[in-house]
Order: C-alpha cells, then sequence, then structure tokens
C-alpha cells in the first residue's frame, strides 16, 4: 500500500538498540510504521484497524491464512511487551477490529538507552522522521525501512555505519548483509566507499562507507527520458538541416507536424506535405502516415484518412472558385457589363474538429 509522500511518522531510536529489550525486529518495524502511519488525523496516537486489515495492507498473504494471523497477532504483542503500543481489544483478535494507541513516552529524549560494547559507548535516544516517500521505498519490507531510517538518523548527526554495526542493527549474517544491500544499491540505496590512509604502523587501512538515500528508479527512468529526448531533439535538428522547403523550415509547428512521431498532424501541414517538392519533407510525411494507418489506434488511421478527404475536398473547390474566376475574367474581355460582379469566396470550410490523441500510435 502506497503512503501519500507528504505524511510524517517518528520512529523512536532505541528501536535500533540491539542487545536490549526495545531493539525490534524487521517485521517489528514495518508494523510499528504501517501503524502510525495509518492513524487517524482526528485521534493523533491511535489507530483503528484489524489483523485482516493488516495482513492485506503489508501485503503478508500466504496460503496458510491462520498463520499469517498468528505472525501478526505476535508481532503485535511484541511491540506491547516492549512498550511501543497499548492495544484495547474486547474479544478474539482474530475477528474484530481494535484501537492500538502509540506509546508517546517512548518517544521522549528522558529515554536514553546507553550500554558500552567493545570499548565504544553506544547510546541511543530521541527519534527519526520518516515520510511517505521514505515507507514507498522500502516496498513494505521491514529491513528495508530499518535501513532507510537507521541511515536517516546516523546522517544527521554525521555518522558512518560500519559493516559490523549493520549486522547487529538488522540482525542478519555479513553474507545476508551483502545481499541485501546489493539489492537496495537498484532501489534506493548510495553507498560511497571509505578513502584509503596508512595508520601510524604504516598498515593500508579504509575509512568507513558513508551511506544516502534516494529513488533510484526514479532517477534511473529521468535519465533514460532526458537521454531519450536529447536523441530526438539531435535526430530532428539532423533532419531539419536537410529540409528545402521554405514554408517548413519557417514554421516550427509544420516542422514538428510532419518530422516529430508524437505531435498530431493537422490540415495545413498536411497541405504543405502535400504540395512540397522537397524530398525529406515528402518522405518523413508518408513515413508518419503510413505509419498512422498501420497503427493499433484506428483514430490514427482514421485521422490520416480524414485528412486526406479534407485535401482532396480543398483541391475540389479550389478547382471550382478558379473556373468561376475564369469565366468572370472572360465576360469583362467580351465586354458583358450587364453581368453582375461577383465576390469569389471559397465554399470550403477547413474543418477543425477535435480528435482524441493519438501520440501513442507509433512505435518507437
Amino acid at each position: 500500500m502506497k503512503m501519500n509522500e507528504k505524511f510524517k511518522i517518528t520512529v523512536p531510536n532505541v528501536a535500533f538498540a540491539w542487545g536490549t529489550q526495545y531493539h525490534m525486529t524487521e517485521d517489528e518495524f514495518m508494523l510499528y510504521s504501517h501503524l502510525q502511519f495509518m492513524r487517524q488525523s482526528s485521534q493523533w496516537n491511535q489507530t483503528f484497524t484489524s489483523v485482516d486489515m493488516i495482513i492485506q495492507y503489508l501485503g503478508l498473504e500466504t496460503k496458510n491464512k491462520h498463520r499469517d494471523k498468528e505472525k501478526v497477532i505476535g508481532n503485535l504483542n511484541r511491540l506491547v511487551e516492549k512498550g511501543y503500543i497499548t492495544i484495547d481489544c474486547e474479544g478474539d483478535m482474530k475477528k474484530i477490529f481494535f484501537v492500538v494507541k502509540q506509546v508517546q513516552e517512548i518517544l521522549s529524549t528522558k529515554l536514553v538507552v546507553e550500554f558500552e560494547e567493545d570499548g565504544k559507548n553506544r547510546k541511543f535516544m530521541g527519534y527519526t522522521m520518516i515520510n511517505g516517500e521514505q515507507y514507498n521505498l522500502a516496498n513494505n519490507e521491514g529491513r528495508a525501512l530499518m535501513t532507510i531510517t537507521y541511515i536517516s538518523w546516523r546522517n544527521n548527526i554525521n555518522y558512518r555505519i560500519p559493516k559490523s554495526e549493520w549486522v547487529k542493527v538488522l540482525a542478519i549474517a555479513k553474507s545476508t548483509l551483502e545481499d541485501s544491500f546489493n539489492d537496495y544499491k537498484e532501489r534506493f540505496l548510495q553507498v560511497f566507499e571509505g578513502n584509503y590512509y596508512n595508520n601510524e604502523q604504516g598498515q593500508t587501512r579504509q575509512e568507513t562507507n558513508s551511506h544516502a538515500i534516494s529513488d533510484m528508479k526514479s532517477k534511473s527512468v529521468n535519465l533514460e527520458e532526458k537521454a531519450e529526448k536529447v536523441k530526438s531533439e539531435s535526430f530532428l535538428d539532423k533532419l531539419r538541416s536537410q529540409v528545402a522547403d521554405i514554408n517548413v523550415l519557417r514554421d516550427d509547428e509544420i516542422f514538428m507536424q510532419i518530422f516529430d512521431k508524437k505531435t498530431l498532424i493537422k490540415f495545413n501541414s498536411y497541405k504543405v506535405w502535400k504540395e512540397t517538392s522537397c524530398d525529406i519533407v515528402k518522405a518523413n510525411g508518408q513515413k508518419k502516415l503510413d505509419s498512422m494507418r498501420a497503427s493499433k489506434n484506428i483514430i490514427a488511421g482514421q485521422v490520416a484518412d480524414k485528412l486526406e478527404r479534407e485535401y482532396q475536398e480543398h483541391l475540389s473547390n479550389q478547382k471550382q472558385q478558379n473556373e468561376r474566376i475564369e469565366q468572370h475574367m472572360l465576360r469583362l474581355n467580351m465586354g458583358d457589363e450587364c453581368m453582375p460582379s461577383e465576390e469569389f469566396i471559397s465554399s470550403y470550410i477547413m474543418k477543425e474538429k477535435p480528435v482524441s490523441d493519438i501520440t501513442d500510435f507509433l512505435d518507437d
């Protein structure tokens, strides 16, 4: 389930304190975060939900529905035991709705978890903000959301996270950590390797890696779109340099309607194409119209045929008008002054009826 990117929640940093009563598993972390995002706006510290809703929203369905429910209830109970939430439920939690309340005291800066390990003093306190965009990047995966949140917290205090710490925070083996991070690098994780240096003993050492979070898929799509746009513009510029028809060169709209496959062609441009003597204009316009007629989009073919009918109607009206002018000039030359003068106006009216968008009719 996707969350509104503007929504924000707070996660207590003691959730990362490995080896303590507050440390969350990845499933507990995902569930706790989800419950906060789902809380009612009028009841800022509580959520009205059910086990079935949680399973559905977090995509936890398996073939064993009974086991699915037991797993969710187990995680809820452990969050209660660890002091993160309280639950108001009158009856069997598997079958009815219940209320989950966030314990606000656990977010207090007064709550500090501190211990010493390997000669280092470890301190966990305060909270970290998660927004809807970060939540969506995790795609309902608790380990991914823990990774995103932990990086956000540590980066705020300019702290680099070593691998030895990651395996404790996420409670996984080093090999599993590497596999997970390789996956995350394609989705949201950027890892910057630390510089190498020589210590006092002359031994080569490497500084701890640093991490950052970004939507890699969106960036990839944006880069691809930009590259495609540059490629298209470059191709069109090359074609423009070969055009010899002044009517096409001096009007960007006509040029794009004839040459650009995603631009809808209208009557004026179609007329220019029909009457041009430039081989480049003629060939590319024909290619576009052939693609329209061969397209699976029926409307595209109809538009191409409609343009041709309008052009033939235009020629017919133009021919009639020329004949009338010739007849009038002939009468004047013969001295037939008794014939009233006529105003020569073409009866052809260009049709500008709206058509459906057909910009997707061409194949790449």
